[in-house]
C-alpha cells in the first residue's frame, strides 16, 4: 500500500508521528509538507489566518500534482485548511482520499476560516478519522459515510522511561507539573487553586499564549514559562512528582495526548475526571482523578506525601498504557484495519462520496 500523507511537519506529535507508524508496519509513505507552498512574510502570515491567497492556491495545485507523481493508493489529509470542493473532487477520482483533524471543528474554534473550509469538504472524502467521540455524530450530520473514531498516541520512540543523570535531577525535578498550551478555561482555576494552596507548580507551553491568558495574580507564581519539546519534554515529565493534564474546552475534549505520554514515560497522571479516562485508566490504581479544585488540592497534597502510593499507581499506569497499545504504531495499525475494511471489495474510486 502507498500512502501519500498531507500535512504540516512542525509537530511530531501529529502527521509526522503517522508517517513513521505506518512505515513501521511496512507501508510506503511520502510526505509532502502543504506549508512549503505558503508565501513569506506579510503574505504568508495573512494566508495561514484567513487560508486565502497565491499560498493557498499553489497548495491546492501542487497537491494535486504531487498525487500525480507519488500514484498513491491513499490521500491522507491530515488537518488540511488550504483545501475546496474542487480539488477534494478531482483526488478522489483517481485515489481513496480520507481525513483526520486533531481539533474539534465543531468546537468553540468552528468559526475560524481553515475550519470552515475543512467542514465544506467533509462529505467530499471518501472516509475520516476524527480525534472524540462526540465529532461521528457531525460528521455524519454533514454527510461523512465513513468514520470511525482513532484516538491520539504516544510516540514509542520518544516517550520511554529513562534515568535522568545525576547533573540533571536539579534542573529537572518538580513537585507538580503541567505541560500544554494555555487556554481561558478551567485549567486557570485550577492552577490557582494549587498555588493558593501553597503548593509548587512548574508550567511549560508557549509563552505567546501563556503571556495571554495567564492571570495576573499568577503570573509572579509561573512565570517565566516556556516550551519544552523532544528530550527536554521526557526529562521534565519523568523528574516531576505528579503530571497535570487538563482537558481543552475549546475542543471539548475529554482526554488528551498526555495522558498516553505521561504513563508511557513512567509519570504519575492526575488528570481531570470523565467516563473516558475512567475506561482507559482504574482511578487511584493506574492514575489519579478529580473534578473540583478542591479534590485536586486534596489529592496533590496526599500523593505528594506519599512516595510508596504515588510510585505504585505511576507503575501500574504504565503497564495498563503499553498493554492497551495506546502508542502510535498499534493506532496506525487499527487505522489500516479500518481502511482496508473500507476499501476491499468497493468499487468506489470515481465517486468522491
Amino acid at each position: 500500500m502507498r500512502v501519500l500523507l498531507v500535512g504540516s511537519q512542525r509537530y511530531p506529535m501529529y502527521a509526522p508521528a503517522w508517517a513513521r507508524g505506518l512505515r513501521e508496519l511496512g507501508v510506503e509513505v511520502t510526505i509532502w509538507d502543504w506549508t512549503d507552498c505558503l508565501s513569506s512574510g506579510l503574505l504568508g502570515r495573512l494566508e495561514r489566518r484567513f487560508f486565502i491567497g497565491p499560498g493557498v492556491a499553489r497548495v491546492k495545485h501542487e497537491l494535486v500534482c504531487k498525487a500525480v507523481e507519488s500514484a498513491p493508493d491513499i490521500i491522507l489529509l491530515y488537518a488540511l485548511p488550504a483545501i475546496d470542493v474542487s480539488t477534494v473532487k478531482v483526488l478522489a477520482k483517481k485515489h481513496w482520499v480520507s481525513g483526520y483533524h486533531n481539533d474539534d471543528p465543531f468546537g468553540a474554534h468552528s468559526n475560524a476560516p481553515g475550519m470552515r473550509a475543512w467542514k465544506r469538504v467533509l462529505p467530499f472524502f471518501h472516509s475520516h478519522h476524527v480525534f472524540r467521540k462526540k465529532n461521528l455524530v457531525e460528521y455524519q450530520g454533514c454527510g461523512v459515510k465513513r468514520v470511525k473514531e482513532l484516538h491520539h498516541f504516544f510516540l514509542p520512540w520518544l516517550h520511554k522511561k529513562i534515568r535522568i543523570p545525576q547533573d540533571h535531577k536539579e534542573q529537572y525535578g518538580s513537585e507538580l507539573v503541567f505541560v500544554g498550551h494555555a487556554e481561558p478555561d478551567a485549567r486557570m482555576g485550577f492552577l490557582t487553586a494549587l498555588v493558593g494552596a501553597g503548593l509548587p507548580v512548574s508550567v511549560y507551553g508557549g509563552s505567546k499564549l501563556w503571556r495571554k491568558y495567564l492571570p495576573a495574580r499568577l503570573r509572579s507564581e509561573l512565570t517565566p514559562i516556556r516550551p519544552v519539546y523532544g528530550d527536554d519534554y521526557v526529562r521534565t515529565i519523568v523528574g516531576a512528582k505528579i503530571c497535570l493534564a487538563f482537558f481543552s474546552r475549546a475542543n471539548r475534549d475529554d482526554y488528551t495526548t498526555r495522558v498516553f505520554e505521561i504513563p508511557a514515560m513512567g509519570g504519575f497522571l492526575m488528570c481531570e475526571r470523565t467516563p473516558l479516562m475512567q475506561e482507559f485508566y482504574r482511578e487511584d490504581v493506574e492514575a489519579a482523578m478529580f473534578s473540583s479544585k478542591e479534590e485536586l488540592v486534596e489529592k496533590c497534597g496526599w500523593y505528594l506525601q506519599h512516595d510508596s502510593e504515588r510510585q505504585q499507581v505511576a507503575t501500574a499506569g504504565r503497564k495498563r498504557c503499553l498493554e492497551d497499545g495506546h502508542d502510535a504504531v498499534s493506532r496506525m495499525r487499527q487505522w489500516l484495519q479500518d481502511m482496508q475494511g473500507w476499501m476491499v471489495g468497493t468499487d468506489i474510486l470515481g465517486t468522491g462520496t
